[in-house]
């Protein structure tokens, strides 16, 4: 059969491009194509890591017709405010984001924001969105799509994720010519937040957890649609060849292998705008222990600038800048899997992380070692941030009565709380890995990438029987 991925953006590559999943269905007989928005840099590099041959053709990012996006971010907040509803959690709204200067985005923002109030149902948030699917159904691009896939004529069509909206045309040029569809939920965090811009025959999660919220969030998704896989991102820390010693990895990274390593990971800058100073924090208060060396890993892709005066007052730092490169189509920066292989080793290797409520957590706690969530806001904090809104999002809900991780409350507390940690380590967030389990739900015995390529099959071969019959 032929598969076809359907990768918009850089978001798909660790997860399909280095995983096993495409090197799977290969084996089993299966043609792969690529239809993506990457960098021919990113693709060589892709060929070379998996010994393939890509067939492949570009995808072209389009932008939406007013009405497209009109009743799409209509639809969006009327499943935000009832999100909200749901489950007695107001920071849910702080997804809405009105990211427009001009008048006619201003007048489209408060047209959606008065067409979600009007349609605030599960029902009337699909109506809204049928009637977007229904505009795209007449576009020009939903014709070049239905052409381009009839020459194409591929058995499925699979989007390595679900957030991005300009795939809808040819998601629905897929269902009106009769191909499979079939999607991903990228992460722990997106179901709440409405962010699912089109509907596809198969939805692929993590965990019953995953599975629930989207039933939960999602009800005109039945069960029988969605499958539990695993994410193939998670599949790599299971994989004991790509580890190295402790020695190796120090004199990768010019560390010293003596010391216990603390590691602050850093946030985007609309996520923590003060990570310069919580960096700085911690910087303070680990120069203060015995034997202990700090590393700060940004977030990949954003400037590290901001930190500057930090990394220049504390030079003690050592900056581990994540592996990704900018490409020259449209100025996209993708990861190398070298940097897959430094990430997995520096959350082997390293005991403690120290964040902004970010999703490393949940990689460290994959190997038994600890998060620390910094929880306390700074005098200088901007308007309208808060670590009262993070913690509060509805993700971390998750967790429950579960002690997944350690909050530290105050600047004074991150010495002793990371001197005992290193010594009594079992004191602190003892229900991690429960917590990991119920997120992630791994099995190392079937991992994701096998799981993936089980119900990408499954899809297509019910398809099929379903015509015959």
């Amino acid at each position: 059969m032929r598969i076809c991925f359907l990768i918009p953006d850089g978001i798909g590559i660790r997860n399909y491009l280095y995983s096993d999943v495409i090197k799977e269905l290969t084996s089993r007989g299966h043609e792969i194509i690529l239809w993506h928005s990457l960098d021919s840099q990113m693709i060589q590099i892709a060929e070379n890591h998996l010994q393939v041959k890509f067939e492949q053709y570009e995808f072209v990012h389009e932008p939406d017709s007013f009405w497209i996006k009109l009743f799409r971010e209509s639809a969006r907040y009327s499943r935000l405010i009832q999100n909200v509803s749901k489950t007695d959690n107001p920071t849910i709204l702080t997804n809405w984001t009105e990211s427009s200067s001009s008048f006619s985005g201003k007048l489209l923002f408060k047209l959606a924001k008065m067409l979600g109030k009007s349609f605030r149902s599960d029902r009337g948030a699909n109506r809204l969105e049928e009637l977007g699917f229904s505009v795209i159904r007449r576009s020009k691009r939903f014709k070049k799509a239905i052409d381009f896939l009839k020459e194409l004529n591929p058995d499925l069509l699979f989007c390595t994720h679900q957030r991005v909206y300009s795939v809808t045309p040819a998601i629905e040029a897929a269902k009106s010519l009769k191909i499979p569809t079939s999607t991903a939920i990228f992460s722990w965090d997106n179901l709440p937040k409405a962010r699912l811009p089109f509907r596809t025959d198969q939805y692929l999660v993590w965990s019953p957890y995953m599975k629930n919220e989207l039933e939960f969030y999602f009800p005109d998704i039945s069960s029988s649609q969605i499958e539990i896989t695993g994410t193939p991102q998670f599949d790599f820390y299971f994989q004991k060849d790509i580890l190295l010693s402790r020695e190796e990895f120090a004199s990768k990274m010019g560390l010293d292998s003596a010391k216990n390593w603390i590691c602050f990971s850093g946030c985007d800058s609309l996520t923590s705008p003060n990570d310069p100073l919580y960096l700085e924090d911690v910087a303070r208060e680990v120069s203060q222990l015995e034997d202990c060396e700090l590393l700060f890993r940004p977030v990949p892709v954003e400037s590290v600038d901001r930190f500057k005066q930090v990394l220049k007052e504390y030079s003690f730092i050592k900056l581990l800048n994540p592996k990704w490169k900018k490409g020259s189509h449209w100025g996209n920066y993708f990861p190398l899997y070298e940097d897959l292989v430094d990430l997995v080793n520096l959350t082997y290797h390293c005991k403690i992380v120290l964040n902004m409520g970010s999703t490393m957590a949940l990689d460290f706690s994959v190997f038994g070692n600890l998060a620390f969530y910094l929880n306390y806001d700074h005098a200088t904090a901007l308007k309208n941030w808060s670590v009262k809104t993070i913690y509060n999002y509805q993700h971390f809900r998750s967790m429950g009565d579960l002690k997944a991780v350690e909050y530290i409350f105050s600047p004074s507390e991150i010495k002793e709380k990371v001197k005992k940690a290193l010594e009594l380590p079992d004191q602190f967030a003892p229900d991690k890995g429960e917590w990991f389990n119920k997120i992630v739900a791994p099995n190392p015995q079937q991992p994701a990438f096998l799981r993936v390529a089980d119900a990408l099959e499954s899809l297509v071969l019910a398809s099929k029987n379903r015509i015959i019959a």
